[in-house]
């Protein structure tokens, strides 16, 4: 029986203690605020450190991708510990050069020692493929086979689905993502983007006017695609907006009593990208996956 090695990076936000409690190898992206101190996402700073400052900084920091280099590495460490099957679940390809990074890599150490390493694209983000890790781990642990574990994690990152909201638009303008004019605009309608995830990129499904419409409409895009809530588990997820989740969750139950919930805290890499007011809630689309034992710490 091959003896199977979990390895999954940060910009999943599974937390250190879960990954260590699953046997699953977390490699850290890093980012940097002067383009010369990187810091370890999960490491070197806190959540609550980091988005100070971010809220402080006149420029959100930039992100690294893990490199081929370094994905061979630990390649060589974890055969050298005794696996001799590793199965890597990466941040989306379609966003990131980390995946492409993994299968290089993959590549050069399988042709220099008699292993097995599977790349699985998540195409997607934080929680949405933090989830299935964790439960691969489970299905290592009970003697899974890799073509088992492997399709479990095709099949449910690719089935579930995300709805988040970015409340303040400011953020997304430091980082160069929208212009001032466009910035303008919208602050003067008060209009917030509804975002999801598609084809392994965040795109914007919906915009609505005005803060009291936005819960709403984040149910409504959701309910679309997962159908009643009543039962099943979901994920609410935010960076430094635990309030407004908190209130959108109250919304969900309002109309989905049974519901249940676990959460999310977003970590430096989604958070560079969405800004703090980055909130939502994460969903098995077709309701054939159970997330209710997804860990938050």
């Amino acid at each position: 029986m091959a003896k199977i090695r979990l390895i999954t990076d940060t910009g999943s936000d599974l937390k250190l203690p879960v990954a260590e409690r699953y046997n699953i190898r977390l490699l850290p992206f890093a980012y940097s605020y002067d383009g010369e101190t990187y810091l370890r996402s999960q490491i070197d700073e806190s959540a609550e450190d980091f988005y100070k400052r971010l809220s402080e900084a006149d420029n959100p920091p930039k992100t690294t991708q893990i490199t081929p280099a370094q994905y061979a590495d630990v390649f060589r460490e974890e055969l050298d510990a005794g696996y001799d099957t590793i199965i890597v679940v990466t941040l989306s390809g379609s966003a990131s050069g980390t995946c492409q990074n993994a299968h290089i890599a993959a590549a050069e150490v399988m042709e220099e020692r008699s292993c097995d390493i599977r790349i699985v694209d998540s195409q997607t983000f934080t929680c949405l493929y933090a989830q299935p890790v964790i439960h691969a781990a489970k299905m290592v642990k009970h003697g899974a086979s890799a073509d088992e574990v492997e399709n479990y994690l095709k099949d449910a990152t690719a089935d579930f689905g995300a709805v988040f909201v970015v409340s303040d638009l400011e953020h997304l303008k430091k980082g160069g993502r929208i212009n001032a004019a466009t910035l303008l605009f919208a602050n003067m309608l008060d209009i917030k983007p509804i975002l999801t995830v598609d084809g392994g990129l965040v795109v914007q499904t919906d915009k609505v006017r005005g803060e009291k419409r936005v819960n709403k409409k984040i149910i409504e895009t959701a309910v679309k695609t997962a159908g009643d809530l009543n039962g099943k588990t979901i994920i609410g997820a935010y960076a430094d907006s635990r309030d407004k989740l908190e209130a959108l969750i109250e919304e969900i139950k309002a109309q989905f009593p049974d519901v249940n919930v676990r959460y999310c805290r977003l970590g430096p890499i989604i958070g560079t990208h969405g800004g703090p007011t980055l909130y939502g809630f994460a969903y098995s689309s077709s309701g054939r996956f159970d997330i209710s034992d997804y860990e938050e710490d």
